[in-house]
């Protein structure tokens, strides 16, 4: 007698469920920490060209822009002059802890390009940190993954 068997058993469908539960489990970690090394790469590196930014306008306005460094609500803005609206507004992410060493919480950059009170901060994001240098010269902002 013949019999036409199409499809799997039961057991083979379990096999084969629990070899993709373990796969992802193994790999989904994996994943997520790429996407915050990401999400944290991609923020300091606006933080940079928003700092490049600021400068490069002072020179071609002829207008001194300022930098102010919220630390408590993890937030920076640049303003073309103090007390007008900012211009750029971004938040840092939540869980990091931003530390100002000689770095004032607000500084300017002059006209021709340079920094009015240079410094250093840093930023903590856990599992990190990254020293922020501010120089004398026109280089904009120097960071380091410490």
């Amino acid at each position: 007698m013949f019999y036409n068997h199409k499809g799997f058993t039961m057991v083979e469908v379990i096999v084969v469920l629990c070899f993709i539960t373990v796969s992802l489990a193994i790999l989904a970690p994996g994943q997520h920490l790429s996407h915050s090394h990401l999400t944290e790469k991609q923020t300091i590196q606006q933080f940079a060209d928003d700092i490049h930014f600021a400068q490069q306008m002072s020179v071609q306005k002829g207008i001194e822009h300022t930098l102010y460094i919220d630390k408590v609500n993890n937030v920076y803005r640049i303003y073309e002059s103090w007390g007008s609206s900012p211009i750029i507004q971004e938040e840092f992410p939540p869980e990091w802890e931003i530390q100002l060493a000689t770095l004032k919480s607000y500084t300017t950059f002059h006209v021709n390009g340079t920094i009015s009170t240079p410094g250093t901060m840093w930023f903590h994001t856990g599992d990190k940190q990254y020293k922020v240098t501010f120089p004398f010269s026109r280089n904009g902002v120097v960071i380091d993954e410490q």
